[in-house]
């Protein structure tokens, strides 16, 4: 498959007005958000978060990097999960998801990015319940070794120096 081109900085921060689960509307969802690169309708590997305390309005403030092949071809999946619900079965706990074209980012490589984006209904993930909600995340496109700079920068106390745009393919 080859050497990430890139990798993708996902800071997952809050939830607002994700949908109950349950009909009990005392019964506030544990959601976690599952990340993952796609490719041409082909997952990589999954990463998660862990389940925010029971509410509506979910807080992570968590941060992940996951590494990108080809930034102008792949999406970034984040979908949402109710992991109070210990009787779910298939996708019954499915609460919505959020797919970004990474393509949209390319422009503003190495720049750290927040925006909301809204919780929408899964396209391969069918459920009864329509999704709803706004999710905000913070999206940092950069070279596949920034990753381990950043975290060095910031156990340190101080910026990361911007990195270097990637080379242009060979033709």
């Amino acid at each position: 498959m080859g050497e990430p081109a890139a990798s993708i900085s996902v800071k997952i921060l809050k939830a607002e007005g994700v949908r109950l689960n349950s009909d009990n509307s005392e019964v506030k969802p544990a959601v976690l958000a599952q990340l993952r690169i796609n490719i041409g309708g082909r997952g990589e590997q999954a990463f998660r978060s862990e389940p925010a305390a029971p509410s509506t309005s979910p807080e992570w403030n968590q941060q992940f990097f996951l590494p990108v092949r080809d930034p102008q071809t792949s999406q970034l999946e984040c979908t949402l999960w109710d992991d109070s619900d210990a009787a779910a079965k298939g996708h019954s706990n499915f609460l919505g998801e959020v797919i970004l074209n990474l393509a949209k980012l390319v422009p503003y490589y190495g720049q750290y990015i927040e925006q909301v984006f809204d919780i929408k209904q899964g396209k391969t993930i069918k459920t009864e319940k329509t999704a709803s909600g706004k999710l905000r995340m913070g999206l940092q496109l950069d070279s596949p070794a920034v990753p381990g700079a950043l975290a060095a920068a910031q156990a340190a106390g101080q910026p990361a120096a911007p990195p270097a745009p990637p080379a242009a393919p060979a033709a």
